[in-house]
């Protein structure tokens, strides 16, 4: 078992890192019910808004969390209130115009707005298949131009999210844990994707980056000490939380 504090809190993306692997997905489940009043806080923190990240987590059977953080860090909302926690909001509007980033963003060649279902008032989302680090830096460039306090994340050589500058899964998770009197290093989080990374950089966490996770993830997370699982998707955090002691043990193979 890795040293560390006492783990409180698990903060872990959904798509390709809970979700993924039907089989490991039961024995998570099974693992999670079983520890009862033992188990830490579980928080799901997803690119997907709150009712669609909901859904996947009925249809594919994980167990729920007692929050939510959805949109890539710009919605947080507490179970068993069923409310979003209006004041997060408060945090994300300074210099802020969804308006103006959507103006500047719609006009770049070969690019796509998501889903209606993919935006809210602090999401900007597109598609924009294969873009450089020299395409990044123009936008990023363009929206300080223009006064705006935005942050661009790219993942999966094809996602785009703009974002106001104090978002992201990480300032989220900060701010819950500050709300909730939890320590950084009381906290594991898991992820499989770039728009993950600043989950694993926040000082002092802990982090499970799951066997299929991305390049961009692994690169990102180069200079800290997250475990690099074998398994896969759920089997993955399960080979993680063993590591780090939250768990005892599983039964999905890690092939």
């Amino acid at each position: 078992m890795l040293s560390g504090k006492k783990v409180r809190l698990v903060c872990s993306d959904i798509d390709g890192t809970v979700l993924g692997v039907p089989e490991a997905v039961v024995e998570f489940r099974r693992i999670w019910d079983e520890m009862a009043e033992d188990r830490p806080i579980l928080i799901y923190n997803t690119g997907r808004l709150l009712e669609d990240a909901k859904r996947v987590i009925r249809e594919g059977g994980l167990p729920m969390p007692e929050f939510f953080i959805g949109g890539v860090g710009t919605m947080v909302e507490e179970v068993d209130s069923g409310e979003a926690l209006k004041e997060y909001s408060k945090v994300l509007d300074q210099n802020w115009d969804r308006e103006r980033v959507d103006e500047l963003v719609r006009g770049i060649d070969g690019i796509e707005a998501q889903a209606d279902g993919q935006q809210h008032a602090w999401k900007s989302s597109w598609f924009w298949h294969d873009a450089s680090e020299a395409d990044l830096e123009r936008l990023r460039a363009s929206l300080k131009e223009a006064g705006l306090a935005a942050q661009v994340i790219y993942s999966s050589a094809r996602d785009l999210d703009v974002l106001p500058l104090t978002a992201n899964k990480g300032n989220a998770l900060r701010w819950i844990c500050q709300r909730l009197g939890i320590e950084l290093n009381e906290v594991v989080v898991c992820g499989d994707t770039g728009n993950d990374s600043s989950m694993f950089i926040v000082p002092g966490v802990r982090g499970i980056a799951v066997g299929n996770a991305e390049a961009e993830l692994l690169e990102a997370v180069r200079r800290t000490d997250a475990y690099l699982a074998k398994g896969e998707c759920a089997a993955g955090v399960m080979e993680g939380l063993k590591a780090f002691g939250v768990i005892e043990t599983f039964n999905v193979s890690m092939s």
